[in-house]
């Protein structure tokens, strides 16, 4: 079981409250709750609108793979895992690309996940991209008057 420490965000694009709950509730649990460097504590930021939030952790590697996700996908819907159908793009919010994958299934978009700074991007290198990520979209997760 590799460990890494970094950044990975996720968005609602169809899933209901209760299979968001489902999702949600399962992601907190990923990274450890006690750990003796609090960064290493699953904590996570949610957007203003409650439909997308960018977690840090210590993760299990085996718990970030594509067919993990949709394993969990497959479970909140009660459907075979394999009938959810994947997209991959890159983006690049920092010095390193960041995978972007999209959950579908039947021709709809459920879910959008990104591991900031790639598999195995170093801890500082993963932060990186999820700054530049919300430097780029700012407006959708800052509360104006924040300093």
């Amino acid at each position: 079981m590799a460990k890494w420490h970094g950044y990975l965000g996720i968005e609602n694009l169809n899933l209901d409250e209760v299979q968001r709950g489902i999702l949600i509730d399962t992601l907190k649990v990923l990274g450890p709750y006690r750990e003796s460097q609090p960064a290493r504590r699953c904590h996570w930021r949610i957007r203003l609108d409650g439909g997308a939030a960018i977690f840090e952790a210590l993760f299990d590697e085996d718990n970030l793979t594509v067919q993990m996700f949709k394993n969990r996908l497959g479970n909140i819907f009660g459907v075979n895992p394999d009938s959810v159908d994947t997209a991959v793009q890159n983006a690049a919010w920092g010095e390193q690309t960041t995978p972007v994958v999209t959950f579908s299934r039947n021709g709809t978009d459920y879910l959008r996940i990104a591991l900031y700074g790639g598999a195995g991007a170093k801890w500082a290198d993963s932060g990186d991209a999820a700054r530049g990520y919300l430097a780029a979209y700012s407006a959708e997760w800052e509360s104006e008057g924040l300093i």
